[in-house]
């Protein structure tokens, strides 16, 4: 695969059925989808924001400060997760994250998004899954229903206009929007 930031998570997978995760890994998952549904995800929005965020540090993510993670936010694999203070996982975000996702200060993910960190080498016959790092850093805005690709770094004070589809980094300041995303112009903060 010609993206170099990129890898595999499991160096030899047998065949295409096989799965990339341990048993412990898959029975930490079931686990946590269980605990999602039962006491995540129809807690008030507010009043249990500090419970959801035990929750996810219960099950391993990396919590600094005092972030919101909307009730109806979905976390793949919390071990995989860090987030940072006054960041906003928004209302119906999905973090798909096979692979580390960083999200750092005072970062806001806006409803409907989708952060995907997994794919499959497509030029092998066993479908390899192919993880990376996400990386959204302090004071990224991420409009409504946006896509991350894998691996994808969102530079300091950058902007994925709503129903973006971001495939490559994106450079600090810039404001980005597009199916493939595409720099639109700089983004200026007026004092």
């Amino acid at each position: 695969m010609t993206n170099k930031k990129l890898w595999y998570k499991v160096k030899y997978q047998k065949d295409p059925y096989t799965s990339s995760w341990s048993l412990l890994e898959l029975l930490k998952i079931h686990i946590w989808k269980v605990v999602w549904v039962l006491l995540y995800r129809y807690t008030p929005k507010h009043f249990f924001n500090l419970w959801r965020l035990t929750l996810l540090k219960l099950f391993g993510a990396k919590i600094y400060g005092r972030p919101f993670v909307y009730p109806s936010s979905k976390v793949f694999v919390p071990w995989n997760l860090e987030i940072g203070n006054k960041s906003c996982v928004g209302p119906n975000v999905e973090i798909y994250n096979l692979g580390p996702v960083i999200i750092q200060d005072n970062v806001t993910i806006s409803q409907y998004c989708y952060i995907c960190n997994g794919t499959h080498d497509l030029s092998l016959p066993n479908l390899p899954l192919m993880i990376g790092i996400v990386r959204l850093n302090n004071n990224v805005f991420i409009g409504a229903k946006a896509l991350v690709l894998p691996g994808i770094c969102i530079g300091e004070n950058a902007v994925v206009g709503a129903g973006a589809v971001v495939t490559k980094d994106v450079d600090p300041w810039a404001i980005v929007g597009g199916n493939p995303a595409k720099f639109i112009k700089k983004r200026i903060i007026k004092e």
